[in-house]
């Protein structure tokens, strides 16, 4: 259970640092903002406009990559407090394969390729089914599915 959370989490972050990096630029965040109907106001210059999402969207990637990167670690160094870290973590995970549905649905309105964005579906559903195997190990083991102590 350790090494399986420990791999899905290095694989999730240098994936989407990656895909990030390679994908997100000035013109597919436009038309990404284009195809959502994004209005801009008045008076507002759409370059900054655009390169404020780009920079929200890059420092959000990092931002989860280095979080998925130290739970990455933790799982496979066992830490204990890290097992609630990583169901809270999977469960968000899991929430973004609902998400990426949309996105599926509606290729034009994200940056990244649809091939990409298949491939993310994929890990957020590789994340809903560990946070189910973390929820039932824990009721029936305690974390990191290890005995409970004194039983």
């Amino acid at each position: 259970m350790q090494l399986g959370a420990a791999a899905l989490f290095a694989a999730e972050a240098i994936y989407s640092t990656v895909t990030s990096l390679i994908f997100i630029n000035h013109d597919s965040m436009l038309r990404a903002l284009q195809a959502q109907g994004t209005r801009f106001p008045s008076g507002t210059d759409v370059d900054t406009v655009v390169n404020i999402a780009i920079g929200f969207a890059i420092g959000a990637v990092i931002f989860f990559a280095v979080l998925e990167l130290i739970a990455a670690i933790g799982s496979y160094l066992g830490w204990r407090w890290m097992f609630w870290a990583a169901l809270v973590l999977f469960g968000l995970g899991g929430l973004g394969a609902f998400g990426n549905l949309g996105t599926l649905a509606r290729p034009s309105t994200s940056p990244i390729p649809i091939a990409a964005v298949a491939v993310s579906e994929l890990l957020s559903v590789a994340s809903l089914a560990l946070f189910v195997w973390l929820l039932v190990g824990l009721i029936k083991f305690g974390p990191w599915a290890m005995k409970k102590p004194g039983a």
